[in-house]
């Protein structure tokens, strides 16, 4: 052992090595903060970190017993910035509801915190137990850097560059997943596909660098029309999937209908027009539904796709329903 190196004892080590045994940030900060409860002596707690999900906001991950859910307000505010130290919150402030709390940054080597570790602070934690926690998160650094590593090369993988949500590939495989467990568990599954109807021109008008522009913004105003656990993809061009889990045909409609709102209410890329008044860009959607419309993937996607091609072909800006078998829908 070199000099100035401190020998572990066995409880932390052990701690410290299942922590290591786990190799994605989420399973981690959760072993991690369980390795802490366990030194806080306390049944319940909660690691809030930032979503995966590109432009989602925190998440919040509960570990023992659970319990009432902390308020979400101002986490992630918390989260830039702080020092190493943790910090005390009453109850009746950012997190309240739940008591007075402990809140400790969980970080890699280098960087902001990867996450806050909540947990109750009544009877107030000891200063000798404090430091323990703090001793531990500083031996988890290292495994705390890997999984961000691990995060980003993901990210890398499924991310689509341009529109900033995910991208044909992670679709294939995330389809074919949920669709796995649809038919398991004999759950329904919708999927939204949808193409811009004036891309092209915008293109054409302001080139290729706005029309990347257009697509990002669609990506940022159709993510906040669905839920968490829905998912936006790029299928390519400008054409977009929304993969909806645990969802009937017309529930999709409804979400549709969401989108195409969000999509057409209001202009695009005003600050980059000149003038001021930016530039229209509507789209046009079409959903099938499994098991009613399809019972494959590649159905699915052949049957959407279908639907939204007749929309194009008439009106635009509308919402198309896969056929039932010897039974065409109109456009809605």
């Amino acid at each position: 052992m070199r000099e100035g190196e401190r020998m572990e004892d066995p409880a932390t080590l052990a701690a410290l090595l299942r922590v290591y045994r786990e190799l994605e940030l989420e399973p981690r900060l959760r072993q991690l903060g369980q390795e802490i409860l366990t030194l806080v002596g306390s049944d319940r707690g909660w690691v809030v970190s930032p979503s995966e999900e590109p432009g989602g906001s925190a998440a919040l991950q509960a570990l023992g017993a659970g319990g009432a859910e902390p308020s979400m307000t101002g986490a992630l505010e918390d989260l830039e910035g702080w020092t190493d130290q943790e910090r005390e919150f009453g109850g009746e402030d950012r997190f309240g509801g739940v008591g007075p709390l402990l809140a400790f940054p969980v970080r890699a080597e280098s960087g902001p915190p990867a996450a806050l570790l909540l947990v109750p602070h009544a009877p107030a934690v000891p200063e000798e137990v404090r430091a323990r926690v703090r001793h531990l998160l500083g031996l988890a650094r290292e495994a705390v850097g890997q999984s961000l590593k691990v995060r980003a090369v993901r990210a890398l993988v499924i991310l689509d560059d341009t529109a900033a949500c995910y991208n044909r590939r992670y679709f294939e495989q995330f389809l074919q997943e949920e669709l796995a467990r649809a038919t398991r568990f004999r759950a329904p599954l919708s999927l939204i596909f949808f193409d811009m109807d004036n891309l092209k021109q915008v293109n054409n008008l302001l080139g290729h660098t706005m029309g990347s522009r257009t697509l990002w913004e669609v990506s940022s105003r159709v993510r906040g029309k669905v839920r968490k656990f829905d998912k936006l993809f790029r299928f390519g061009g400008d054409e977009f999937c929304i993969v909806l889990p645990e969802t009937e045909w017309h529930g999709a409609l409804e979400v549709a209908e969401r989108v195409r709102e969000a999509i057409a209410s209001r202009n695009f890329l005003i600050p980059e027009v000149p003038g001021g008044e930016g530039i229209r860009v509507t789209a046009s959607f079409g959903i099938s539904s499994f098991p009613l419309h399809a019972r494959s993937k590649e159905e699915l996607v052949v049957r959407a796709d279908r639907a939204m091609q007749q929309i194009k072909s008439g009106p635009k800006n509308s919402i198309g329903v896969s056929e039932l078998v010897g039974e065409p829908r109109a456009g809605v």
